[in-house]
């Protein structure tokens, strides 16, 4: 009986050293392993953060759509080739390549492109930058900004607006679009005349 508890014994003591190294190496291989990995993904992040200079709560997205109603309930709906958001302002999209389009009621559209742009998705506002071309039914206005003021429903178009028509050709530096009345007011900076040539 004593020969056998000292196999006992020897069995045992095996046993506990098999599992405790087994859990040593199983410690080594998947946690140390991660710690050692996060370590390295954090470095590089930092890297390219520090690199490329984006904001760590930055959100991008690529070809995407927004829709909404104006104040005057017509639809509108905005594609971007990029669009990005941050995490403390997710409200305030900035866009690149932009297409927007609203449908009247009437059954009339009015186009807008631009290279930049930023859209309020709580006040469905939107600024349209560079490049800025709208087109609605026969005539076309070409400017260097335009902003959608979505709670007083008009389109203020400013900075080198040329406009052209059936009716005719503008130059101004201002265009308030009134979306409801479909009306424009047209004006410049300083004191010189709007330069409007008029088709009969």
């Amino acid at each position: 009986m004593a020969l056998n508890k000292k196999k006992l014994s020897k069995k045992t003591l095996l046993q506990i050293i098999l599992v405790t190294l087994a859990i040593i190496i199983i410690f080594f291989t998947y946690f140390y392993k991660d710690r050692g990995t996060q370590l390295v993904k954090k470095l590089d992040k930092n890297i390219i953060k520090k690199e490329s200079g984006v904001q760590d709560n930055l959100s991008t997205f690529e070809n995407i759509t927004y829709e909404g109603l104006d104040a005057n309930q017509n639809k509108f709906v905005i594609d971007a080739d990029y669009a990005e958001f941050t995490g403390d302002k997710p409200n305030i999209i900035h866009m690149k390549i932009i297409l927007c389009r609203f449908f009247f009621k009437d059954g009339t559209i009015l186009k807008i492109t631009s290279d930049k742009g930023v859209y309020n998705n709580i006040t469905n506002d939107i600024e349209f930058e560079e490049e800025v071309k709208m087109y609605y039914l026969e005539n076309r206005l070409f400017s260097d900004k335009a902003s959608f003021v979505n709670s007083e429903n008009y389109l203020l178009v400013e900075n080198n607006v040329i406009g052209e028509g059936p009716e005719g050709n503008l130059v101004a530096d201002r265009v308030n679009v009134d979306l409801i009345e479909k009306k424009m007011k047209v004006s410049m900076y300083n004191q010189d005349k709007v330069n409007i040539k008029v088709n009969y």
